[in-house]
């Protein structure tokens, strides 16, 4: 999970759930469901495998012993197998089931004597060791592909009612490379996710990549510490007794963590008595160590700690499944039920959140051995609900489901309905009509709603036509801002990089085509372009996504050359040129470049290139104070930010600046001033190189040009850039054909500056 907020999705994602298999088409396929229960206790069976005998893979009852299955045309003659631990393998055939509503299937449980088993003299301890010794010979040990699922639903406060925070669920494929250096890759298909904003409170919720793999814990056993020496040496493990899985006997090995000041498990294994395979894990945190239990690594925690958000793993429980398919084992299915806690004396929530996670795997491919293209996988580190994925309808309603145990449908326009009550646009845009026709009273009606509403705290410049309708200052409790107030712009300043590389280029003494090599001959990477670092199609990832990078560059001052090459210098994530990934690693190396050009430190660059020639006197880089300085406090849910070393993101961010200097920038940009730079050269760094799908825009050099997520857009072009940095949020955008600009600055955290923005556009339409 990340609690770091993200852009929320403005359209609304129907759930239900989904089988996979490209072949299952509704058009073409029958349909068989059932309910799965006892058939001495009439209780419910939840989990149970469903398969046809001739793929071995399927889906599984839910939690309320349902299942729905779409079996091909051609497999309509097939036989239904169904299997559970400790009962008897059903087999139906195919044809009496299709077109039965909802039948009821009783399993018997397996009478088989196991106390005629004969019993070897083994112990647990044995037995766990050459199940792992065995791994390799159990389990396919070549390069595959495997087809699976997932679905995350979270609640809030479960025990006080089903209070939905959100839902997501996604088809992805897997590459599993097992060699000495396992390199597991994920390919997303499909995803689609829907939350309660303002319940979520921020946090993002969800999986990346590398938890999926952790999930398979024979085959990764360093996700899960149970069957790694650590983790053998911190549990106790005890032969039970005899369990029957699929008719054959299998070990039951009970296990507990022993006496230790260390967070372990609870729980058993089965383990089949011929072959030693793992077949089925159920364990969760042990009482003994639940308190020793930290969620994420040190540098998360640090990072937390810094921005007051706790969070406390008060149970986890896993039940994990292996599958027999021919002569090998796979991973056929997990469930994984976390509650966590969730505190904020900063932001003043503390609530649980009880999330579980199913996971399937549907299609196993032994033939493919080729891996994806780089371009087509994800970043194990990367939240798989921030990728974007189109909505098809038909691509989900077409597959076989595992059945919810609620109606994801209902859930889904509950979450829906709660978001657009607390969508203020929609209330602004209500109210608006009614008002002035004056367009400064119309507009700071719309800022002084916000600013009301505790969403916006800071300054607002607004020019139409080439006039200044609006400049002034919205305030709470907390701030005392002034229309001359500083504010930190964030990735505003991105822009202000570029320019200066554009100037550079413009006196011949750099080419967007030149490589890094040419500038940083000793840079890990020398091949990348420069024209790859402006349009953020490097690869090299961002320095401020990774949590121990983030708490060094908090806790102390570095250098540009040290910033480089320290932490902006790691594994690329996809080659060059062939992926857009938003990386303010790109700005910091571009801001070293320009250093190493003019021989002259990146601050003293900006002003004398750009502040003093523009007259943006109240402008800078870095700490510099002045006499005049008014510096603005900066709060983050209603706290002073923490503090941190500005510089650290030279080049990407650190700019110090006000709304009226921001104007000066945009007149700057509209090239009337030939004795700074012609318009015919600014305009290189507005045209498109990339598409940043997240925000629905390309992004050129340093600049973002809208591409629909402003309606006036498919008349007017837009270039804008917004800003973040801790407590100071920005948005700077332009409509140079209507002679348009929008200045906020905002200093109490996230405010709603595309709602705002386009509001504003469409007022002045």
């Amino acid at each position: 999970m990340s609690f770091i907020s993200k852009k929320s999705s403005n359209f609304f994602l129907l759930l239900s759930l989904f089988f996979l298999s490209n072949s299952f088409l509704i058009a073409q396929n029958s349909v068989v469901e059932g309910i799965l229960k006892d058939k001495e206790t009439k209780e419910v069976l939840p989990f149970c495998n469903v398969y046809l005998k001739t793929t071995q893979l399927g889906t599984v009852s839910n939690s309320e012993g349902k299942f729905r299955l779409l079996v091909p045309q051609k497999q309509k003659n097939d036989t239904l197998f169904i299997s559970y631990i400790g009962y008897k393998t059903k087999k139906i055939p195919v044809s009496d089931l299709i077109f039965q509503k909802k039948t009821v299937i009783f399993l018997e449980t397996d009478q088989t004597k196991l106390n005629e088993i004969v019993v070897q003299d083994y112990t647990a301890d044995f037995i766990i060791q050459k199940a792992i010794e065995n791994i390799p010979k159990n389990y396919y040990n070549e390069s595959h592909k495997t087809k699976s699922f997932y679905r995350v639903v979270s609640q809030k406060d479960a025990q006080q009612g089903k209070n939905y925070v959100h839902l997501s669920e996604a088809v992805f494929d897997l590459h599993l490379s097992k060699t000495d250096n396992p390199n597991q890759q994920f390919k997303l298909e499909k995803m689609r996710v829907i939350k309660d904003e303002k319940a979520s409170k921020g946090i993002d919720l969800g999986l990346k990549p590398k938890a999926i793999f952790e999930m398979d814990i024979v085959n990764y056993k360093n996700g899960i510490d149970l069957l790694t020496k650590k983790g053998l040496k911190l549990h106790t493990f005890e032969l039970e007794e005899y369990k029957m899985v699929d008719g054959k006997a299998a070990f039951k090995i009970t296990f507990d963590q022993k006496e230790e000041k260390k967070s372990g498990y609870k729980g058993y294994i089965l383990i089949d008595k011929e072959t030693f395979a793992f077949l089925y894990f159920d364990f969760k945190l042990s009482e003994k160590g639940v308190k020793y239990n930290k969620f994420g690594d040190a540098a998360t925690r640090v990072l937390m700690n810094l921005l007051d958000v706790h969070i406390e793993v008060v149970d986890n429980h896993y039940q994990i499944q292996y599958k027999k398919v021919g002569d090998t084992y796979y991973l056929n299915n997990v469930s994984d039920n976390t509650l966590l806690n969730f505190s904020s004396t900063r932001q003043n929530f503390n609530f649980d959140l009880d999330t579980q996670v199913d996971y399937l795997t549907t299609e196993i491919d032994t033939t493919n051995k080729t891996p994806f293209e780089e371009e087509e996988i994800l970043g194990k580190g990367k939240l798989i609900e921030h990728q974007n994925s189109i909505y098809d309808k038909d691509f989900w309603k077409n597959y076989t489901i595992v059945l919810p145990s609620n109606d994801f449908v209902e859930i889904a326009k509950v979450l829906e309905a709660n978001n657009k009550a607390n969508d203020l646009k929609t209330q602004i845009e209500e109210k608006l009509p009614k008002l002035s026709k004056d367009k400064t009273i119309r507009m700071d009606s719309l800022l002084t709603f916000y600013n009301n509403e505790g969403l916006f705290n800071g300054n607002a410049l607004i020019v139409d036509d080439g006039k200044t309708i609006l400049h002034k200052s919205y305030n709470n409790e907390l701030t005392q801002n002034t229309q001359n107030s500083q504010f930190r712009i964030g990735s505003l300043s991105k822009t202000f990089t570029a320019m200066l590389i554009l100037q550079l280029e413009n006196k011949g003494k750099i080419s967007f085509e030149d490589s890094v090599g040419k500038f940083l001959p000793s840079y890990r990477y020398k091949q990348i372009k420069i024209s790859e670092l402006l349009s953020h199609q490097s690869g090299i990832p961002d320095y401020l996504k990774k949590n121990e990078y983030v708490t060094q560059i908090m806790t102390k001052a570095f250098s540009p050359e040290e910033l480089v090459y320290r932490f902006c210098s790691d594994s690329l994530e996809f080659e060059p040129s062939k992926k857009f990934a938003y990386s303010n690693s790109n700005y910091v190396i571009l801001a070293r470049i320009i250093e190493k050009i003019t021989n002259q430190d990146f601050g003293i660059v900006l002003k004398e290139q750009i502040f003093e020639p523009l007259e943006m006197n109240n402008t800078f880089f870095g700490e510099e104070k002045t006499e005049n300085s008014n510096l603005s406090k900066a709060f983050l849910y209603g706290k002073e930010e923490p503090f941190y070393f500005i510089q650290n993101s030279i080049g990407a961010g650190g700019i110090t600046s006000t709304a009226e200097d921001l104007l000066k920038w945009s007149k700057a940009l509209d090239g009337k001033n030939e004795n700074f730079m012609p318009l015919s050269q600014i305009e290189k760094l507005f045209v498109p190189q990339a598409e940043y799908i997240d925000w629905e825009a390309y992004y050129g050099y340093g600049f973002m040009i809208d591409k629909y997520y402003f309606l006036t857009s498919k008349d007017r072009k837009i270039i804008y850039h917004p800003g973040t940095d801790f407590g100071f949020y920005t948005m700077f955008l332009k409509q140079p054909e209507s002679d348009i600009t929008i200045i906020l600055l905002n200093n109490t955290g996230d405010f709603p500056r595309f709602d705002i923005s386009e509001i504003i556009l469409n007022e002045f339409d």
